[in-house]
């Protein structure tokens, strides 16, 4: 039933895509895309800003553990982007099976494409492809196929998923 694919998938998209969002974070913590300067002011927070937000509102932070600044709407986009995919991923799935070639790998990285060589650079989010160091297109790169691997490892590991591949 229709309706049941689409709660399923949005409960396990959630889910998936907390955890890709955590495993995606974890990846730019060992291999960071961008140099400090660069990052000072990150690709959500710079596009937030273009859409007219305040550099107030996008740098905005919460103190955890007496002096650890977490930038709290930085997550909230990062979360929220891979949310919303990861559920585009799980309810997709139930009906077009070639999405999950490559166990996720290929959606990742046609989403790294879409946003890191089109999306943002028409936006001037971030610089055009070919003017983005190497390091950030490969950390990016492998990044995007870990994310969406991990998407797909959610979805078949909860059975309501509809992802049985």
């Amino acid at each position: 039933m229709l309706s049941n694919i689409i709660i399923n998938s949005l409960w396990v998209g959630f889910v998936a895509g907390m955890v890709s969002g955590m495993v995606k974070i974890g990846w730019e913590a060992i291999f960071p895309p961008r140099n400090q300067a660069r990052n000072a002011t990150n690709p959500p927070q710079k596009l937030l800003e273009q859409l007219g937000v305040s550099s107030q509102v996008t740098h905005a932070t919460v103190r955890i553990a007496d002096d650890q600044d977490v930038p709290y709407v930085s997550l909230l986009m990062h979360f929220g982007f891979s949310i919303a995919f990861s559920i585009l991923f799980v309810l997709v799935a139930n009906f077009y099976a070639p999405i999950t070639y490559g166990q996720g790998t290929v959606f990742g990285i046609v989403i790294w494409i879409a946003f890191h060589w089109v999306i943002l650079p028409l936006f001037k989010t971030i610089p055009a492809a070919w003017k983005q160091p190497w390091y950030e297109n490969l950390s990016e790169f492998l990044g995007h196929m870990v994310w969406g691997w991990v998407i797909y490892i959610v979805a078949i590991g909860l059975p309501v998923s509809g992802v049985y591949f």
